[in-house]
């Protein structure tokens, strides 16, 4: 039963009491208590059910015999094309290739036309963590040479073939006996090389050839859209953080009130395991979670006294319209929006504007509701000291399940908490 849900839900591996049974994935759901299961694509309800079923009083020693699914060529090129970021794609895609090419080493170099050598961008697997500082030179290496010819190199006998640059051995003391290497291309011009190494009891073939030329053309155009886009996405970063900046400036208490809650939530949100496409709109959400208090008059948001019924009618409508401003902005996702408007909401229906509850509440609402109270709280005001961190966590834990995500709570203590 194990074995057919594990093949069946595509299921990477399991994490229980912090002993890792299989491999990581893209996704990370806690199952039980101290049990995490490790997935491609997020589990829908009726999965996590059967999954839940399958893995209830699971004798743990069944996992240590468990075949878990392996890396299909479509999974991998269907990762390459993601909305990940480019560090994280790119060092997935090295452990998956070094699996579907039995490879005991996997490398990106990329060109530098300053020093006119390659330097190794993402390693995994083999000498990895020992060869990222070595320059390899164009005119004296096997990657230099798959470089200058613009052809794919298979080298299956390396310590025998005079290019081969045996400093980077030397330094990670490491033997490379064999390797195939690619150029990757940026519109016909070559910007660096992909290689695996150290094929497991065999040779490299044409067919190995034909795997890593596709992955190199898809890498290639990932490289490239990746550097545009990060520096596109910097520069409207800037922007928002400006934005932000100056909405908390007009709020006399909370001058950093959103760039703190923004970090606390992509901290909360890696401990999540949540992807990098999910982590970079949660950033966003977060830094303009406030931004509706530009409709909030300046009398009644800095009011020094306790605030009419009618005035905090008029506060609590900031969520409203940060969320209608938010919307009207067609390159922002939904999600976006929905921070604004849930991060005062609660699970058991208190909260504001709208009483939503449970799982009317968005997940972007829960994490900006937690990481808005812990950092209002913990923040020196006019009006009060700030709680110590012990004593925020052990309110908010006696609200949860009833106000708030435990699950999210967990994640909240593990970021501040040392």
């Amino acid at each position: 039963m194990l074995d057919l849900a594990i093949q069946n839900l595509n299921i990477k591996g399991f994490k229980i009491k912090n002993i890792l049974f299989g491999n990581e994935g893209t996704h990370s759901t806690l199952i039980y208590p101290e049990i995490y299961v490790f997935t491609e694509e997020r589990l829908n309800p009726l999965k996590l059910i059967t999954l839940k079923n399958v893995l209830f009083n699971l004798d743990i020693e069944k996992l240590k015999n468990v075949k878990f699914k392996k890396s299909s060529t479509l999974e991998i090129l269907k990762l390459i094309s993601s909305n990940f970021k480019l560090e994280t794609v790119l060092k997935l895609t090295e452990d998956a290739l070094r699996e579907l090419l039995n490879s005991d080493g996997a490398s990106i170099l990329l060109y530098n036309e300053d020093k006119n050598v390659l330097n190794f961008y993402i390693t995994s697997g083999g000498a990895s963590g020992s060869i990222e500082t070595i320059d390899i030179p164009i005119n004296a290496s096997i990657a230099g040479e798959c470089f200058k010819k613009k052809e794919t190199l298979i080298i299956n006998d390396a310590q025998k073939n005079p290019l081969h640059f045996k400093q980077t051995d030397l330094k990670a003391k490491y033997k490379t006996t064999n390797l195939i290497a690619t150029p990757l291309f940026f519109e016909n011009n070559p910007i660096g090389v992909l290689e695996a190494v150290n094929k497991k009891d065999n040779y490299y073939t044409e067919e190995d050839k034909y795997i890593i030329e596709l992955f190199s053309s898809l890498i290639s155009n990932k490289l490239m859209n990746s550097k545009i886009y990060n520096d596109l996405s910097s520069t409207v970063k800037g922007f928002i953080l400006a934005v932000a900046t100056a909405i908390d400036l007009r709020d006399n208490y909370t001058h950093t009130h959103s760039k703190n809650v923004s970090n606390l939530a992509i901290k909360i949100g890696k401990i999540l395991k949540f992807n990098d496409s999910f982590l970079e709109e949660l950033e966003i959400a977060a830094l303009l979670h406030d931004i509706g208090k530009i409709g909030i008059p300046d009398n009644i948001l800095n009011k020094p006294s306790k605030l009419t019924e009618k005035e905090y009618k008029i506060i609590q409508s900031h969520t409203i319209i940060g969320a209608k401003l938010l919307s009207e902005i067609d390159f922002l996702s939904k999600n976006i929006s929905l921070g604004a408007l849930e991060h005062h909401e609660k699970l058991d229906g208190s909260g504001y504007p709208y009483n939503k509850k449970n799982n009317d509440i968005s997940l972007f609402g829960k994490i900006l509701a937690v990481a808005d109270i812990y950092d209002a709280l913990t923040a020196k005001r006019v009006y009060k000291e700030p709680w110590p961190k012990e004593q925020v966590i052990k309110m908010l834990k006696n609200d949860c399940p009833k106000k708030f995500d435990c699950v999210i709570i967990e994640a909240l203590e593990k970021c501040v908490i040392d």
